[in-house]
């Protein structure tokens, strides 16, 4: 289930069933204090409204399980967990759930903030993610995620449609993020060194297309788990393709367990050589082989430090100064700090600009007594300060103000451009590198929702 599904990629048509007519809530609906105002979508485990509260008015989203569900089988604690879950993280890249309850007939339901904006899945099929959006949106997945996992919480169910953007308005071109759909997440129960089991062991958990080899094989998972998961994703993002597709589920499976990623270097040449090996290492067939969510947070950060240095590069400019890593006080590690700059170096660069400008003033004043000696008629003009006779004027080129400092290493090196005419400046290609069309698997889903039914 999602949050908001409502424009998330279309799902495969199921079969009308009867129940479904007397499922859905309709206009006016109570839910506890919140009335339904109308349906935002549904999935193969519920569905989402929008509801608000009788007496406060606020808005909010309300997920409900599909009456067909219930049964001997269906496991009523296991969404109850999901906003135990969240609040046990309460992280803002988080989606927030402030209230569960059971409907007259015996469904339970969660309330939870109701968000605008769209599916990264959808933002993805789109083609508007360029490789500086898609680190950002990862790394506020990677924070969500070093955040409960220090809480004893693995989400298990990463992939592109559980993470939603929502408008920043500080930084409109970097969408925020919210994790959803914590339904299937396993919880450590760390003073007891155990798990705390929801689920039958040997169960598959998960989405085939994103599931660790550990999930594939029903075995136990860990936080690694998600790292490779997350790997499925940075794949599909970065290259515009899965890493693994084929016709049905099992396939995908035994794919997971034993093949091979394509290189990312055949679908994108100019990939940074730290990145692909970040993707490769994340997907590791073995867990105790891939990083860590918060090694994998710092890879990312020096891969968006270098695609940054490399634009500035190849445009002449001056490096700003970058902040240093955000990632480590959400996990309760030491935050890390960046190299201090020296004071010195920016002074010494100071005075070479202030050098500079004294030559360029000396040269015209020069410049200037010379002209005025050539235009006198008469005896040769003594200068008193020199005691000497001044040359014949004769043309220089003024000198040029430094254009480039470089602060790299030990050394401030002020370069002077040589006089040259403006050339007009050409317009920039695009960052984003050509690609071949993505090639998606003809049944992509097998399940209703993709999700192999959490709530059994």
């Amino acid at each position: 289930m999602k949050t908001l599904v409502s424009t998330a990629r279309a799902l495969p048509a199921q079969p009308a069933a009867p129940i479904e007519v007397t499922d859905r809530l309709l206009r006016g609906v109570k839910a506890g204090p919140w009335i339904v105002e109308h349906e935002l979508g549904r999935g193969g485990m519920g569905a989402v409204y929008a509801v608000v509260h009788e007496e406060i008015g606020k808005r909010a989203a309300l997920k409900v399980v599909h009456a067909r569900l219930l049964g001997p089988g269906f496991n009523c604690e296991r969404m109850l967990l999901e906003a135990k879950v969240v609040n046990q993280v309460g992280h803002p890249n988080i989606v927030d759930i402030f209230e569960a309850g059971k409907l007259p007939d015996g469904r339970p339901y969660l309330v939870m903030e109701r968000l605008e904006g769209q599916p990264l899945s959808l933002r993805a099929d789109e083609g508007k993610l360029l490789p500086d959006q898609v680190i950002a949106i990862l790394l506020q997945i990677c924070d969500a995620l070093i955040a409960s996992h220090a809480a004893g919480v693995i989400h298990r169910d990463l992939k592109l449609d559980n993470v939603f953007l929502t408008d920043n308005p500080d930084d409109p071109a970097t969408p925020e993020v919210k994790l959803l759909d914590w339904g299937v997440a396993k919880v450590m129960d760390h003073h007891e060194n155990r798990t705390v089991r929801h689920t039958i062991e040997g169960q598959l958990v998960g989405t085939p297309l994103y599931l660790s080899p550990e999930q594939a094989r029903g075995a136990e998972v860990s936080a690694q788990s998600d790292v490779y998961s997350l790997g499925v994703m940075a794949y599909e993002l970065f290259l515009e393709q899965l890493p693994f597709e084929a016709e049905t589920s099992a396939e995908i499976l035994v794919m997971h367990l034993r093949a091979t990623p394509p290189p990312p270097s055949e679908l994108w040449p100019e990939i940074p050589p730290q990145l692909e090996a970040l993707i490769l290492a994340m997907l590791a067939k073995k867990a105790d082989q891939r990083p860590t969510m918060l090694e994998v947070a710092r890879s990312l950060e020096a891969v968006r430090a270098e695609l940054a240095r490399s634009r500035i590069h190849q445009s002449g400019g001056v490096p700003p100064t970058t902040s240093p890593p955000r990632f480590g006080s959400t996990a309760g590690l030491a935050t890390q700090s960046a190299p201090p700059q020296r004071r010195w170096q920016y002074a010494v660069g100071v005075l070479a600009l202030v050098a500079s400008g004294l030559m360029f003033l000396l040269s015209r004043a020069s410049d200037s007594r010379a002209a005025s000696a050539a235009t006198v008629s008469g005896p040769v003009r003594i200068d008193p300060t020199f005691d000497r006779a001044l040359p014949a004027p004769r043309a220089t080129a003024p000198v040029q103000a430094p254009t480039k400092i470089d602060r790299g290493g030990d050394h401030v090196v002020a370069e002077v451009a040589p006089p040259a005419r403006a050339k007009p400046t050409k317009p920039r290609a695009s960052s984003r590198r050509a690609l071949p069309a993505p090639r998606r698997a003809p049944a992509r889903i097998v399940d209703p929702d993709g999700t192999i039914d959490p709530y059994r």
